[in-house]
């Protein structure tokens, strides 16, 4: 009779362990895996050209709404509020002597006008957007400083929560859109055309 009793103790206290980790989630991360987003976050560079001098600056460019359409369920929703929607920028250079992308952040200079940056390594700098009036927003000015061939790359946000609601997680895929992307200066470009992604191309005289 005492195990009995012990075994429906134990059953209840598992019980609201369980309840309690099903309303708190970040306590378990595995809990909160699961993308329930899909959104499409578009970036603008400008001026639209494909050759700069040293000293001009290009800017990278997000200002879109916080209602934004899901791309899982076709529904408008508003992902306002979030705490880690940013971007890893990689920038490149093509390294003529090797024949390849070399890391190139070296050979740049950078204004940051809307949103914070996080974190620098070689290759990549991390930014997180920031939201206003109801749209995220993100502006950053590229100055290039040496010349050559370049190329630079926005990852996708994945991942990204709400600050009161750490579980609802969304992926954020940030491609360019109304930008020539300049394909055709990639040393790898084969002639395709309807191309768009997260990289962009220009040369620097």
């Amino acid at each position: 009779m005492e195990t009995k009793k012990r075994n429906i103790i134990l059953a209840g206290a598992m019980i609201t362990a369980l309840l309690f980790i099903e309303a708190n989630c970040t306590k378990l991360p595995i809990d909160c895996a699961k993308t329930v987003y899909s959104f499409q976050l578009p970036v603008k560079a400008f001026p639209d050209k494909d050759t700069f001098n040293i000293g001009d600056t290009i800017w990278l460019e997000i200002n879109e709404p916080t209602l934004i359409r899901d791309g899982i369920s076709g529904e408008m929703v508003d992902y306002s509020g979030t705490s880690n929607l940013g971007s890893a920028i990689s920038f490149l250079y093509w390294d003529n002597l090797i024949n390849a992308w070399s890391e190139g952040i070296s050979r740049f200079k950078f204004s940051i006008e809307k949103g914070t940056e996080l974190k620098v390594t070689p290759l990549t700098i991390q930014y997180r957007f920031i939201e206003s009036t109801d749209r995220y927003l993100f502006k950053l000015g590229v100055i290039p400083k040496e010349k050559g061939l370049h190329s630079l790359l926005l990852s996708s946000s994945n991942n990204t929560f709400r600050e009161n609601d750490k579980c609802t997680k969304a992926s954020f895929t940030i491609n360019f859109k109304d930008t020539d992307q300049h394909y055709y200066l990639s040393p790898s470009y084969t002639g395709q055309t309807g191309l768009i992604g997260g990289d962009y191309y220009f040369y620097v005289k």
